[in-house]
Formats: structure tokens, C-alpha cells, sequence
């Protein structure tokens, strides 16, 4: 049983081999012809799928296989390419253009200063930095330092071409990067130049909060320079605006519905802290009042919200469509502020009340040199109206004061310290609110019983 297991494994393993090595026999047995019109066919056929298995389009799915040593080869440097690069960068560079161009950058403004420092400061009487010379030399420097990076890149741009590299061949660096830099530099410095002119014309303009309406303005001009910019690159780089920008706008037409449907809110957020930031209704560091009775001053005014901060130092964030629809109130611009007060006197003081009167606007007169008595606002101390316990007396006072600050409660705390010594000198008391004192017991029944003005009686289990 043994030797017929084993003789029986070895037939049944050495069986598939001896089909494959008399495979290539039986089909040369039974092949046709060579010269038969099938075997033409046959072979024509069988070429055909070698070619389309060695095709380069059957290759062409793969992603690395074979690609990174030849683009490594074409960093690797010998004496030839050496030899090559160094021609061509000989043939289209010169020596004087980069040493002329570092000059200006890197060594005229030391130069010039020490110069003007040497000779003409004591003549113009003005330091270096003030001067048109020092700016005007500052930008032919900036520009000058740019020019020596374009250089350099040109330098490279040149190198990388005579290695053979595409990207080099297809696009110019140099000019890519002259484009882009000088671009950006001249948008720096008008931004800087703006920033400059604002501080200038807000620091003379009237109205409070110069620094938010500084904020708001700059932020604008920004956009408007980072816009142009941006034009300017695409145009200089021959882009194709018509083609991206209308995918773009197309991309906002469709954005616009979309963002009406499925976000609204946002949309509502956004349009609303627009129209905020382009009216003057407050900037950041106003005080504010909203319709909803809400007050607190602005510490960052959003494209999408703003941010609060109330008088317990709590910080509030409102969206810009809720704000947008409320009356508001800015109180960082009023100039004037108001202290009314209404006074209670005793029935046995009536007959004072006429030098009361005249005694408060004068003491509030002497304590408080803002107050406004040219006619052009109320200042009114009037008798108004009896009570049933009092007397009462109107004060409507206005000041010469913003209604925020510390400066606007140490004045009222002022006028409604001379109201006070009016009062005083006059010999005239205030008439304190009648009040009713309730007792509360249990009677008899263990029910709750009120005796008004503490006068308790005796319960008989009646209540009073």
C-alpha cells in the first residue's frame, strides 16, 4: 500500500510536467503549414498581441514604474553638460548687469546717506529719514534688490534648460517671478502709502472714534489693492481671464442659489455685516445702544458678527443680521449728556419751594461749569405736581458732556451734589414713600391674619 501511494504521487506530480514540455511538440505536430494561408493568419494574429502588450498606450497606466531614474539622469553632471551650462550662461548673462544691480540694492543707500549726512544735513537742517531722498532711494533700492532675484532665477531658468528639464523649457521662470514680485511690492507700498494718507486725512477730519473709521477704511482699501493686484498678475502672466474668471462668476452665479437655499442665514450674515461695514452706523470701540435694549461697546467688528463686551465685562456675540434690522444708537457720538431728577418735598415745606428752585439752578450752575444755559437746551427746576404725599419738583439738566466715560458720572454725581446743597441751605427734606407695615399671625383656626400698621389687636377669630 505504501509503494503504491508513492508511485501514485509521483505520477500525478510528474504528470503536469510532462504535458508542458510535449506541448510545444504536439502543436508543432499539428500545426499547419507554413506556407498554408491559416498559419499566415495565426501569426499575423499572435504579432498583434505581442504589439499591443508592448504598445506604450499599455504602459502608459502606470504611475511610477520606470520613470524615476530617467528623471534622475538628468541631474547628473558631467564634464560635457558642465562645459555646456557654462557656455550658455556666459553667452546670455553678464557679470556687469549683476554687479550693478547689487551695487544699488545692497551698497548706494549707505552710501548716499553717508554722503548726505557728510554734506548736506547741516545745510537742510532735516534728518536722513525725513527726507524725500531717503524714500525716494528706499524704493530705487527695493526695486534694485528684486532685480537681483529675478537674476538669479534667470541664472537658474538658463541651467535647468540646458539639462533638459521640461518645466524649465515650457515656462520662464525669470519673468513668472518678475511679474509676480514687482506686482506685489508695488501693492505693498501703495498699500503702505494708504495707510499713511488715512491716518493723515481721519487725524484732521472730525467725529469721534478716528481709530475704527482708520480700521474700517484701510480694511477696504486692502480689498480694493489685493483685487488689483491679482488682475495685474493674470494679466502679465497671460492668463486666460476668460476662461477663469467666467468659471468663476459662473461657480457664483450657481454659489448664489445654492447658498440661498441651504444657507440663508450665513448669506443673511454676511450681506448684513456688508452694509455695517460700509455705513458709518458705529466702528470698533463704539458704545452702542441696540432697539432690544442690549449696550455694550464694539471690540471686533466681523464680516459675519460682532463681538460685545457689556458692562459686567461679559463678552456677547450678535450675528449681523440681527443688528442690522434694529434701530441703534450710537452713544460714543453724543456730545451732550442729560442728569434729570425728580424730587419729593413735604407738604410743610411748600412755601420754600420758590428759592428751592432758584437756589438749585444756581448751585448746579456753580458746580458744574459744562452745563448749557444759552437757551439752545432745556435747563429747567420746576414745580410740577402735588401728590398724595409729596410734593414733586422737576430737574432737567443738560451738560456739555459725552454720556460715556467717567467724566459723565462724576458730573451728575457733581449736579446731584448741588442739588443737595440747595436743599440744605433751604432747610426743605425730602419726603420719604408712605409705607404700610404688615404683620402677619395665625389665628385661632391656624390661619394666616394681617394687621395693618403694626397695630395687633386681640384675635377673636374674626379677620380684620
Amino acid at each position: 500500500a505504501g509503494l503504491n501511494h508513492t508511485m501514485t504521487k509521483r505520477v500525478l506530480l510528474g504528470l503536469p510536467l510532462a504535458l508542458l514540455c510535449a506541448y510545444p511538440a504536439a502543436v508543432d505536430a499539428f500545426a499547419p503549414p507554413k506556407s498554408s494561408a491559416l498559419h499566415v493568419a495565426l501569426t499575423a494574429d499572435r504579432r498583434q498581441d505581442v504589439a499591443l502588450f508592448a504598445s506604450p498606450a499599455a504602459t502608459s497606466n502606470v504611475v511610477l514604474a520606470g520613470k524615476i531614474a530617467p528623471a534622475l539622469s538628468k541631474f547628473a553632471l558631467n564634464s560635457k553638460m558642465m562645459s555646456k551650462i557654462g557656455a550658455a550662461l556666459k553667452k546670455q548673462t553678464n557679470i556687469v548687469d549683476l554687479m550693478f544691480i547689487a551695487l544699488v540694492g545692497w551698497a548706494s543707500q549707505p552710501v548716499v546717506r553717508f554722503v548726505y549726512e557728510k554734506f548736506f544735513e547741516k545745510w537742510r537742517k532735516k534728518d536722513w529719514d525725513d527726507t524725500y531722498m531717503h524714500h525716494t532711494w528706499k524704493v530705487i533700492s527695493e526695486a534694485a534688490r528684486i532685480a537681483s532675484i529675478v537674476y538669479a532665477i534667470d541664472c537658474l531658468d538658463i541651467i535647468l534648460t540646458e539639462m533638459g528639464i521640461k518645466l524649465a523649457i515650457t515656462y520662464n521662470f525669470g519673468s513668472i517671478t518678475a511679474s509676480v514680485a514687482y506686482t506685489v511690492w508695488a501693492a505693498k507700498k501703495v498699500a503702505k502709502w494708504k495707510q499713511m494718507y488715512l491716518k493723515r486725512a481721519i487725524r484732521k477730519s472730525e467725529g469721534g472714534n478716528k481709530q475704527g473709521r482708520f480700521f474700517l477704511f484701510n480694511r477696504f482699501g486692502d480689498v480694493i489693492i489685493s483685487i488689483v493686484a491679482i488682475l495685474a498678475i493674470s494679466d502679465k502672466l497671460h492668463l486666460s481671464k476668460s476662461v477663469a474668471f467666467g468659471r468663476f462668476f459662473a461657480l457664483g452665479s450657481v454659489g448664489t442659489l445654492a447658498l440661498s437655499l441651504a444657507a440663508k442665514g450665513i448669506a443673511e450674515q454676511f450681506v448684513g455685516g456688508l452694509a455695517l461695514s460700509t455705513t458709518d452706523k458705529f466702528f470698533e470701540g463704539d458704545m452702542i445702544l441696540l432697539g432690544d435694549g442690549t449696550s455694550g461697546k464694539v471690540i471686533r467688528l466681523g464680516w459675519m458678527s460682532i463681538d460685545l463686551r457689556k458692562s459686567d465685562e461679559t463678552i456677547m456675540r450678535i450675528p449681523n443680521s440681527q443688528i442690522s434690522n434694529q434701530r441703534i444708537t450710537n452713544l460714543s457720538r453724543a456730545r451732550l449728556s442729560q442728569v434729570t431728577q425728580t424730587l419729593r418735598v413735604k407738604y410743610t415745606d411748600a412755601e420754600k419751594i420758590p428759592n428751592l428752585l432758584t437756589d438749585i439752578k444756581g448751585q448746579v450752575q456753580q458746580d458744574c461749569p459744562k452745563l448749557i444755559t444759552d437757551g439752545s437746551r432745556p435747563c429747567r427746576v420746576h414745580f410740577k405736581e402735588f401728590r398724595d404725599d409729596h410734593i414733586e419738583i422737576g430737574v432737567d439738566f443738560r451738560f456739555r458732556v459725552p454720556v460715556v466715560g467717567d467724566g459723565y458720572h462724576q458730573n451728575k454725581e457733581a449736579c446731584n451734589v448741588a442739588i443737595a446743597k440747595a436743599m440744605n441751605k433751604n432747610k426743605v427734606q425730602f419726603a420719604l414713600p408712605t409705607a404700610f407695615n404688615y404683620e402677619l399671625m395665625l389665628n385661632d383656626y391656624g390661619h394666616l391674619e394681617r394687621d395693618e400698621y403694626g397695630d395687633i389687636g386681640e384675635m377673636d377669630g374674626t379677620t380684620n
